[in-house]
């Protein structure tokens, strides 16, 4: 892993879980369900085109972590959105598991062994081939919970990150990548947990943010007080596009005016980017930069 200098910037990745609406893990079974008791996607693709709206008027890179079943019902419901996210060249398109499988089974009761890992990648890998006719490189495990399992068949099958841990910068850890198998080059991105403006917790997501819970300023904060003893790090900026429509209980949010979650997030963004010494990126550009070198694009 090359090393950073001082003189780096601070990157800054928005990372993106697209996945079903106000989507909760169900006992009994490993996949998740929206509050009406199956998968729904109307917020999530409404959200996307807010999110998209943002993104594109800011011309901003982005990575999606795709969960295989609302990537493959994107592009069979809403070719327009679909043709706007996965053909611009600025954004970088990673796997969010097939149905937003419980991996270790926490609120399921049924955490997935080896061959049913596997075969959860294996699923998503066919739609990602159908629809991208290639396999993603990154990847973000659902409700971020990494099993030993799954780090294991991500290495089997050839992924060059992960992006599902959260780690508290600091001596220890300057927010860079760390092997997860090394052998197999497999690299933990990590969100990052720091302190708000008044020194309260605060973690990589926007939802506090899109429900009102918290302001602009805190998640801005972040980036400005991580970016001198981090240079060369990498800051994600997470979130879920339904989560620009519907709270996660699935009620609906505020829309249409300058306090709406999608110009809370325009202003987070925009304000992160304008910080002397940060430049935004894509997750997998920053690994390539921070293992050859180069210049993170």
């Amino acid at each position: 892993m090359a090393q950073a200098h001082a003189q780096e910037p601070l990157f800054v990745a928005v990372t993106v879980d697209v996945d079903p609406d106000a989507n909760r893990p169900q006992p009994g079974r490993a996949d998740a369900v929206s509050p009406a008791g199956e998968a729904r996607y109307d917020a999530c693709f409404e959200g996307l085109g807010l999110l998209l709206n943002v993104l594109e008027g800011m011309g901003a890179p982005a990575t999606f972590f795709w969960e295989a079943r609302s990537l493959r019902r994107l592009t069979a419901t809403r070719g327009d959105l679909a043709a706007r996210v996965l053909g611009n060249a600025s954004f970088e398109h990673g796997c969010h598991s097939h149905r937003h499988e419980d991996f270790a089974g926490k609120q399921t009761g049924l955490p997935l062994g080896p061959e049913e890992t596997r075969g959860v990648l294996e699923r998503a890998a066919e739609v990602f081939d159908s629809v991208l006719a290639r396999a993603p490189q990154g990847f973000r495990a659902p409700y971020c919970r990494l099993t030993q399992e799954l780090t294991d068949a991500l290495a089997a099958f050839g992924y060059a990150y992960d992006a599902s841990l959260t780690r508290q910068p600091g001596s220890h850890w300057r927010l860079r990548p760390f092997p997860l198998a090394a052998s197999a080059g497999l690299w933990e991105l990590a969100l990052c947990r720091w302190r708000d403006r008044h020194g309260k917790p605060i973690s990589s997501y926007l939802w506090q943010l899109c429900e009102g819970k918290r302001q602009v300023e805190d998640y801005v904060h972040v980036a400005a007080s991580l970016r001198d003893a981090n240079a060369g790090g990498l800051l994600q900026i997470a979130l879920h596009p339904w989560h620009l429509v519907v709270s996660k209980d699935g009620g609906r949010l505020p829309a249409g005016h300058a306090g709406s979650p999608a110009a809370r997030v325009e202003q987070v963004l925009a304000k992160a980017a304008d910080i002397e010494g940060v430049k935004l990126t894509t997750a997998g550009a920053y690994l390539d930069r921070a293992r050859t070198g180069t210049a993170a694009d």
